[in-house]
């Protein structure tokens, strides 16, 4: 897996590991030790990915999976039969169900580090990140891939574990848009942060914007001029609220930004410089980005479109699944770490429905 380019602007063409790729089709296709949901999908689809699925462009074989194909089976169908004896050392985590149920997924002890842990320490090492600060995590916990993560991330910067606030956000996503109901729920979120600010020295806060947002609403000038460390998760990040985060609330931080979810993984930004408009790419080569048009058919490299996102993990394979977000796909920087070799995406925002964005409150 290597990566050619030399000169800012000239395109990095990575070199998909296609023996790797053959290798996760002999598992997860097995007819016998392979995955139940995707044994019975290449029977439908009258392949045999064993022999057929070679190349990166031979996933199109598998088709588009929607977000139901995942949500209407136990979560072993889709982990291959070798690997249930295990799933009790796994990482189970719920998605956050922004447009529908939530859907489960798995990852194994080291494919759960290269998803999520990794990718942060070597983009918070590369930005200057700071290291033995105190965390406060404001998140969901539960089911959610993000508060099983967080401990690690801290601890891999050599912070102990973060003080933390709990908080749902199926619960606040359901509750009506600026009502009093919706504004004492943010309240109270917000005063159980306040109260770790006041009594402990935070160096590094990790939340979603619109938290972030309203805690620089209500701490002193010394608390927020003591924030070394923001991390943003959860939702998509607008960069004018970005710069204003920056430069405003939090200025002597170094803001780091993720983007991803408990399906996929994280990608993490390669640059903290304020006011670039943030992009994100994975590490290694078990994401593939590609961005389509309104009927599927793939959009040009640097030209906006719908993001389509493959998975490949021995635990867990995802093909081509439709996100809800929109971006163009990217080139990692020059001087980015070794490992990340494969295109990100610029910018992603989630889908617009008739010119009106998603009304967003807590998450």
């Amino acid at each position: 897996m290597t990566r050619t380019g030399t000169h800012p602007g000239e395109v990095i063409r990575p070199v998909f590991s296609e023996d790797r790729l053959r290798h996760l089709m002999s598992v997860h296709f097995d007819p016998k030790w392979g995955a139940p949901f995707w044994i019975d999908r290449a029977s439908q689809l009258g392949v045999d990915p064993r022999q057929d699925i070679n190349h990166q462009t031979d996933l199109a074989l598998l088709g588009e999976l929607q977000a139901h194909d995942l949500q209407q089976r136990p979560v072993s169908d889709y982990i291959p039969r070798r690997f249930h004896d295990q799933i009790g050392q796994m990482v189970l985590g719920q998605t956050g169900g922004t447009t529908g149920p939530g859907t489960w997924t798995a990852y194994r002890g080291d494919e759960f580090e290269s998803a999520f842990i990794e990718p942060f320490a070597l983009a918070a090492k590369h930005v200057g990140f700071p290291r033995n600060e105190r965390w406060l995590f404001i998140g969901p916990g539960g089911p959610h891939i993000i508060a099983k993560a967080a401990p690690r991330l801290a601890r891999r910067v050599h912070s102990p574990e973060p003080f933390s606030v709990d908080f749902d956000p199926r619960w606040a996503r359901k509750l009506p848009a600026n009502s009093t109901s919706s504004e004492r729920y943010a309240q109270h979120v917000i005063d159980q942060a306040m109260d770790v600010i006041n009594t402990q020295d935070i160096g590094v806060l990790f939340a979603t914007p619109p938290v972030l947002t309203r805690l620089a609403q209500v701490m002193t000038e010394p608390q927020r001029l003591r924030i070394r460390g923001v991390h943003y998760g959860g939702m998509a990040l607008n960069v004018d609220l970005l710069r204003k985060l920056q430069t405003e609330s939090f200025p002597n931080a170094v803001h780091l930004s993720g983007y991803g979810n408990t399906l996929l993984g994280c990608c993490l930004e390669l640059s903290a410089d304020a006011g670039k408009t943030p992009a994100y790419f994975p590490l290694g080569d078990r994401l593939i980005f590609e961005t389509t048009d309104v009927k599927g058919e793939p959009t040009p490299f640097g030209e906006p479109g719908r993001l389509r996102v493959t998975r490949l993990d021995e635990t867990m394979l995802i093909v081509r699944l439709c996100e809800r977000d929109e971006a163009r796909l990217v080139t990692p920087p020059i001087d980015a770490p070794a490992r990340f070799v494969m295109p990100g995406v610029d910018n992603p925002r989630p889908l617009s429905k008739a010119g009106t964005p998603p009304v967003a409150g807590l998450y």
